[in-house]
């Protein structure tokens, strides 16, 4: 079986007709919650307030009689050491497929159906790492390229959408201010001090930020990163999106209060950080996404792909990995 053989069967298979799964007695609440965290997709046990807040998400969707919606964060840009980027790749396309299997196991057990809506944390990338406005929304064009090309994959019910962290500001320099505030606020809890970085965090550090000349300079410019960082969950906009309740919250990889999935079912790596792959087994692949120190160390051969209406420049070949 070819790449591309593989890649358009997959695609076919997201878009057959649900099958109904008869529920029996269960509490339509009970089975929407058992599907939402099944460790079908879920990578990691969830705690109590987790379960209780994806509990509320359930039944305002079922108080509207309307689709369940599940928020999932993600970093707004591609990792610009990748020659990948500024735009998305097959591993967005792969972490697309992932969640609308999980979506359609859902809407198995519920009519009204699925939205997954990707929010994207671009406007954090000129200050957190130095990545021009007009570079991540480059990223931003190509994503919703992407989700408007699935929607043709996907059932009547099921959507995806995408919303951007700089869409709650009339201005962008609001943004600036509340940023400014919430790394007070961080500072002040930290005693006036500096973040102490452990190696992980030194690394990602150091992985994401296009150092500049002045950062050069400055010893201490990853510990300065790093609590601009730590500020950027603290700006409202950031703090009402992951506190409101009408979104299952989801995320890649670990973060606290949400579902962790992963990007596929074979891979823990943040789509937006890594590149997508087809790893070979059998008659058929896994999806599967490298990180940098993965790809560094990979071994794999291109090959053409070419699927109707997505060609730009990320998916007219992709990695297979050798044995």
């Amino acid at each position: 079986m070819t790449a591309q053989d593989y890649l358009q069967a997959e695609l076919e298979k997201l878009k057959q007709p649900i099958v109904r799964v008869d529920i029996g007695d269960t509490p339509l609440a009970e089975a929407l919650l058992a599907r939402v965290l099944s460790k079908k997709f879920r990578k990691l046990k969830v705690d109590q307030d987790t379960i209780d807040f994806c509990k509320e998400s359930i039944n305002i969707a079922l108080s509207e009689n309307g689709p369940l919606s599940i928020g999932c964060v993600h970093g707004g840009t591609k990792l610009w050491r990748f020659d990948e980027y500024p735009e998305v790749d097959w591993a967005e396309l792969f972490n697309m497929i992932y969640y609308a299997r999980w979506m359609r196991y859902i809407a198995e057990v519920y009519e009204p159906g699925v939205v997954l809506e990707y929010f994207s944390m671009d406007v954090v990338q000129q200050r957190l790492n130095n990545l021009p406005r007009s570079e991540t929304d480059r990223y931003s064009e190509s994503f919703e390229k992407i989700i408007a090309w699935m929607q043709q994959y996907l059932p009547g019910n099921i959507h995806f959408a995408h919303r951007r962290y700089g869409d709650a500001y009339k201005d962008l320099s609001e943004y600036d201010d509340e940023l400014e505030v919430a790394m007070k606020t961080v500072s002040d809890e930290l005693g006036g001090k500096l973040p102490v970085l452990t190696e992980q965090q030194r690394y990602m550090t150091e992985l994401n930020v296009r150092v500049t000349p002045e950062q050069e300079q400055d010893p201490l410019w990853r510990e300065k990163n790093e609590l601009m960082h730590l500020a950027v969950e603290r700006t409202k906009a950031m703090d009402d999106y992951v506190n409101d309740k009408r979104f299952v919250p989801v995320c890649p990889t670990p973060w606290p209060g949400v579902i962790a999935t992963g990007s596929t079912k074979k891979s823990f790596a943040k789509f937006w950080y890594a590149v997508g792959a087809l790893e070979p087994g059998g008659d058929s692949y896994s999806q599967v996404l490298l990180t940098p120190k993965q790809l560094e160390a990979a071994q794999f051969n291109w090959e053409d792909v070419s699927l109707k209406g997505l060609s730009s420049k990320n998916f007219t070949k992709i990695r297979l990995l050798k044995d």
